[in-house]
């Protein structure tokens, strides 16, 4: 939002000050008339130091407040309010090797290697093979979701341990997060200018699960089994699979423990069911480009209004796919009806049947 001040340009500045120079010297039309008189030079050397100060307080009123702050001065504001950016973690998990002969024993500090990309991994605990498995805990050397493996993803030993297939799989190799999204981190410096900590408030548990990595929404309820409880769901914003890891859950129990109130009530966390909405439609024209902004634009309205406890309107959809690009006229032939969201429920995209 505009501060309601027009900064001056720079040319604006040398011919006001100049004027004003002329004006008050009574400088006759003459001296006017010559381009290095006094009153010229003193008016663009004025001008541009001006120029320069209302450069700096322009820059002053955008990041005195968060919503319009840079990167830097946000990250400011958010330490000021005890509200960190998140940074980026790596991937933790597991290697197994199947069908192997016990007592065989892989060193800490062992690497390992993805073959997708060559993306290198850690043996963070010597392990040892029992009952014809070795299952070896990992972690990536790089920060960020590349670490993150879907299970069966095939790795390899970078050094050759007598007795063992240097082939191996991943397991359950998660929890890699990217820095936190600025705009992400802005709403939650923003959220707790409005929310101030309240000892175990609601919102004091939705905004301690946002400071997880991989958290980006929460909802909390009371008594949620039983009287005192305290039931967190928590969910991320991918538009299809919007359930964190068990690692992330865990994460969430061991930030809040300490942060609640110390006679605080039984802390249950866990993800939301993902309610699928599937789509069929009939839209012209009917092309790649149309279907794809459709279905970005269904994706986004999920992700804002299909939250716990309200209503998706059939209209709402319908208005939402007459305003993608390119789109002209349309059929929303399902859903045939306003869906419910129920209170353990996020709206997930489901796919579009094209007509």
């Amino acid at each position: 939002m505009s501060s309601g001040f027009s900064r001056p340009t720079l040319p604006d500045l040398i011919t006001t000050i100049r004027n004003d120079l002329y004006a008050r010297l009574a400088v006759d039309d003459e001296l006017i008339s010559l381009r290095r008189n006094d009153p010229e030079v003193y008016g663009r050397v004025i001008a541009g130091a001006t120029h320069v100060l209302l450069g700096y307080l322009e820059n002053m009123a955008q990041n005195i407040l968060p919503d319009q702050a840079d990167e830097n001065w946000l990250i400011r504001h958010g330490n000021m309010k005890r509200c960190y950016r998140k940074q980026p973690t790596p991937a933790v998990g597991y290697i197994r090797f199947d069908d192997v002969s016990d007592g065989i024993t892989i060193p800490k500090g062992q690497k390992i290697r993805r073959q997708l990309d060559q993306c290198m991994y850690t043996v963070t605990e010597t392990t040892t093979s029992k009952n014809s498995v070795l299952s070896v805990p990992i972690i990536c050397d790089e920060v960020g979701k590349k670490g993150n493996c879907d299970d069966g993803t095939k790795m390899s030993l970078i050094t050759p341990v007598t007795g063992l297939s240097s082939i191996c799989f991943a397991d359950s190799v998660e929890s890699g997060t990217d820095i936190e999204d600025l705009e992400a981190f802005r709403k939650r410096v923003i959220d707790r200018w409005y929310y101030t900590p309240q000892s175990g408030a609601d919102q004091d548990y939705i905004q301690w699960a946002k400071e997880v990595h991989g958290v980006t929404r929460a909802w909390c309820y009371r008594h949620w089994m039983g009287t005192g409880s305290v039931g967190l769901m928590v969910a991320n914003n991918d538009p299809v699979n919007p359930a964190v890891d068990s690692t992330t859950i865990q994460n969430i129990k061991k930030h809040i423990e300490p942060l609640a109130p110390v006679a605080g009530a039984m802390l249950i966390v866990f993800s939301p069911i993902a309610k699928a909405i599937n789509f069929k439609i009939m839209v012209t024209p009917d092309n790649p480009e149309i279907r794809y902004q459709i279905e970005a634009e269904l994706k986004s309205f999920l992700l804002r209004e299909g939250q716990p406890q309200t209503t998706l309107f059939r209209s709402r959809i319908s208005e939402v796919i007459s305003a993608s690009f390119g789109e002209y006229a349309h059929e929303l032939i399902y859903p045939d009806k306003d869906i419910f969201i129920e209170k353990n429920q996020i709206a997930v995209f489901g796919g579009i049947e094209w007509i």
